[in-house]
């Protein structure tokens, strides 16, 4: 998976400025290194080649006094020139070969071998000559590190006029031959060759400017390299700095969502092939909105630093955790088994609600178990949240571990949420009506709107599949809006047609009653097809009375006087029925159809629904029972009096044109 482009930001961030100081000081360090090698090579090459050239006129002189002696006097003649030479340190052989290069005489056993000879070549006065030198066997590298005096006898060298072997006074300093090597130069001389073997030696003294020059580029170097040095701390210790921000919340101080995810991934990779085990947990805090309205944003976000650090204090090694947003927080725990697991989640819900003992706070985890290999933070998370989402807000169980079957709901979600706005553009959404039949008579007396679903590849989808998801999304109040303008435009184009009209009665959430202006609201809809009010029932759920109740009893009293009839929705659902009754001045009451499964007429429940018959009548309320699935029961409403009744025992829930067939 390609990394997002805030992440790749954030790492170029982070690289940026450590990464050309240290290739400024690898360049720096690798430049001057080539500057003084190239410097020392020359200037020892050149040394060297000067030492060669003078070693050479050496030997030209030496071996001028070979030259010009007879066959036959041959050895005699070299034993006394030899005696007479007293050969100096620099050079300590001679030897005589014929022009076949076969030894005739040597001052000592050592002897060259010329077919190993090199050209070399030497310029003087501007004419180069080239003569052949050959390297002596014991002194196979060239140069060698060596240690040496010059003794030979000056009046020697002014016989021989052998000046450039002239001895001066030097001190112990000048005395140090740091480079040595030993050359054979093969001179001819008449009828022989005249070998003579020569000592190159150089002398501290010869190279002192290289070694100042050496020695001043290498301090300089020295200094580069401890402000680079410097500069690089400081750069590192910049790039902390920069690094600590990056990872850090500003609304906890902690760590922040990226850290959690950085630090996480690495764990989990890590772990692959470890027994260890990880769980990914999404805490969140419900009501925390609620708390932020009454004690302000700032107290809200000093709540959620204090729950961080209590959550940091049962975060173990080897765990992570961050701040997410709103009211979540992400945790990555260790565990050996699910029953470990949901004990130490226990015991961290017990901590951060001793944050505000006085106070009774909620929270709820959502668990994805990760499975060996997958280190996607963000997907685990995301499982974790989804699972934590299915809770609800006002569920009592406050744990909950992903599965598949989540997953699937949670994309069902989102395929209902991409589709319903098309949807309802398409009129996708299809008005089904149920009819309500008069006990007087057996005839009917009205209906009930319910929305289905026709999907162009999903077909039928049942209400129950996506009303929960609108009212979770809010989108329950365009539906509700749908609904009520086709109920309109219907009852509209009956009356036109001379038909006869019951009430139909159409649901309104209980979201809707956030709006101060419902009732105008709901005016401006009906009275667009000049439908009268009357015909139009509004159906509220009895769960909409445990809102704000003044809001509710405005709206209502604004609607009745408005002249549409509304009507209460599954009474007895709930828990506070008799006293919604006291209190809310409606018009219609349904009778909740759990009170009609499975009992029959003599049951307990048929009891509870005589007397509420009765109660309703004292009330002045029109009474319908929904459910009604048998005889016997329709039976027993038509003795209690009741006034409608709504069930499959006369009709399911229809489409229009089966509704107009079926009752014109």
């Amino acid at each position: 998976m390609k990394k997002r482009a805030k992440d790749k930001r954030i790492k170029k961030l982070k690289k940026s400025r450590i990464l050309p100081s240290f290739l400024g000081l690898i360049f720096l360090i690798f430049v001057f290194t080539v500057f003084l090698a190239v410097i020392t090579t020359l200037t020892v090459l050149s040394t060297v080649y000067t030492k060669m050239d003078q070693s050479y006129l050496s030997a030209e002189r030496v071996a001028s006094a070979y030259t010009n002696i007879s066959d036959s006097k041959l050895e005699e003649t070299c034993d006394k020139i030899d005696s007479y030479l007293n050969l100096s340190s620099d050079v300590s052989s001679v030897c005589i070969l014929s022009k076949d290069a076969k030894t005739l005489w040597s001052s000592s056993e050592k002897q060259p071998n010329i077919k190993d000879a090199s050209v070399f070549s030497m310029t003087q006065n501007g004419k180069t000559r080239s003569y052949k030198i050959v390297v002596e066997e014991d002194d196979q590298n060239v140069f060698v590190f060596d240690e040496g005096e010059l003794g030979i006898d000056p009046e020697l060298f002014n016989r021989l006029d052998l000046s450039v072997l002239r001895k001066e006074e030097y001190s112990s300093f000048d005395h140090t031959s740091i480079l040595h090597a030993k050359l054979w130069y093969v001179i001819p001389a008449g009828n022989y060759q005249v070998c003579v073997l020569s000592n190159i030696n150089v002398y501290a003294t010869e190279l002192v400017f290289v070694v100042t020059v050496l020695g001043t580029f290498i301090a300089m170097l020295v200094i580069f390299c401890i402000y680079y040095l410097v500069s690089f701390i400081f750069v590192v210790a910049d790039q902390h700095k920069i690094t600590k921000v990056i990872y850090t919340d500003m609304v906890t101080g902690g760590s922040n969502w990226l850290h959690f995810t950085t630090y996480s991934t690495k764990l989990l990779k890590r772990n692959r092939n470890s027994r260890k085990k990880y769980a990914v947990v999404h805490l969140r805090m419900r009501k925390y909105q609620s708390f932020c309205t009454c004690f302000g944003v700032r107290d809200g976000e000093e709540l959620l630093e204090r729950f961080y650090h209590a959550l940091r204090k049962m975060i173990r090694s080897k765990e992570q955790m961050a701040y997410k947003e709103n009211a979540d927080f992400a945790l990555l725990l260790q565990y050996e088994n699910e029953e470990a697991l949901t004990e130490h989640l226990t015991k961290i819900e017990a901590s951060v609600s001793q944050v505000l003992p006085n106070m009774k706070l909620h929270f709820c985890f959502g668990v994805c178990l990760p499975e060996k290999g997958e280190t996607d933070v963000e997907i685990l998370y995301n499982n974790a949240y989804i699972a934590r989402e299915l809770l609800g807000e006002d569920a009592e169980k406050h744990i909950a571990f992903f599965n598949e079957e989540m997953n699937k709901q949670h994309m069902w979600e989102h395929k209902v949420e991409d589709d319903m706005e098309r949807a309802l553009v398409n009129k996708e959404f299809r008005v089904y009506l149920q009819p309500k039949i008069s006990t007087r008579g057996e005839e009917l007396g009205g209906a009930e709107a319910l929305v289905r679903w026709i999907h162009p590849t999903e077909g039928f989808i049942p209400p129950n599949r996506f009303i929960p998801i609108f009212e979770k999304n809010g989108f329950i109040l365009k539906l509700d809006d749908y609904m009520l303008e086709e109920i309109a435009r219907k009852q509209s184009q009956w009356i036109s047609e001379g038909r006869k009209v019951v009430p139909i009665s159409v649901n309104i959430s209980r979201a809707h009653f956030t709006r101060e202006d419902l009732a105008e609201h709901i005016c401006s809809i009906v009275d667009k097809y000049q439908v009268p009010h009357n015909v139009i029932e509004l159906e509220l759920t009895e769960s909409a009375f445990f809102d704000d109740k003044q809001v509710l009893l405005n709206t209502v009293k604004q609607l009745r006087d408005h002249g549409f009839p509304v009507s209460m929705d599954d009474f007895g659902a709930g828990y506070s029925s008799l006293n919604s009754l006291k209190e809310m001045p409606i018009d219609v009451l349904k009778i909740d159809a759990d009170f009609f499964r499975g009992i029959d007429s003599l049951d307990r429940g048929m009891l509870i629904v005589s007397d509420v018959i009765g109660l309703a009548k004292k009330l002045n309320m029109k009474i319908v029972a929904e459910g009604i699935e048998s005889r016997d029961q329709v039976d027993f409403l038509i003795s209690q009096e009741c006034d409608l009744i709504q069930g499959y025992y006369y009709a399911k829930p229809m489409p229009i044109d089966e509704f107009e067939e079926a009752y014109k």
